[in-house]
């Protein structure tokens, strides 16, 4: 079952908790994939935008920001036009485990993480209007990690309540990458 958990209902231990359960089930879908022989060969570090989802047709730079979006659909958070499909390199696990949302007044009040283009597979979906709508925490832990396998077209969309401007909400992800020793970090 998908859900949120705003930070404010979190303690460290549960911070803490929520991030190794997520680096756990990264690993052991890295192993059971063949990434590599033993943990130790593996890396685990936080995603870069452009560089692990694509610059080409991901996000532009290394920081998380949106495309323009019409109201009242379901749209790519990717910023580098809709509809975008970027595929996860075939040496990388991604692992969702948080969203946070700096807008003042957030137009997203879901996420919807997808495998493929048309016709996607869902994996989870999260409604977030209610807890970061009143901002006493701009950030959300998902109740369980989104875990994308090598090759992978990353499907990742926000529902936007209202149009907005290309840049306009202000966004982050939790994700890390667990890939094989000396890709990116040797």
């Amino acid at each position: 079952m998908s859900y949120i958990i705003p930070t404010n209902e979190l303690t460290l231990t549960d911070i803490k908790a929520y991030r190794a359960a997520a680096i756990e089930a990264g690993i052991v879908r890295a192993l059971a994939l063949g990434l590599a022989r033993t943990r130790g060969e593996l890396v685990v570090r936080h995603a870069l935008p452009a560089t692990d989802f694509g610059a080409a047709i991901g996000w532009a730079l290394e920081n998380y920001a949106e495309a323009a979006s019409l109201g009242g659909i379901w749209a790519s958070v990717f910023n580098v036009g809709a509809p975008v499909y970027p595929t996860l390199a075939n040496s990388k696990v991604a692992v969702f485990y948080k969203f946070t949302d700096y807008t003042v007044a957030p137009a997203w009040t879901g996420l919807r993480f997808r495998v493929g283009g048309t016709g996607a597979t869902t994996k989870a979906t999260f409604y977030m209007q209610l807890e970061l709508g009143s901002k006493l925490e701009p950030d959300v832990y998902f109740s369980e990690p989104v875990i994308y396998d090598p090759q992978d077209v990353t499907f990742i969309e926000a529902y936007h309540a209202v149009a907005t401007a290309a840049g306009g909400e202000l966004f982050a992800f939790g994700c890390y990458i667990i890939e094989r020793l000396g890709a990116n970090i040797s």
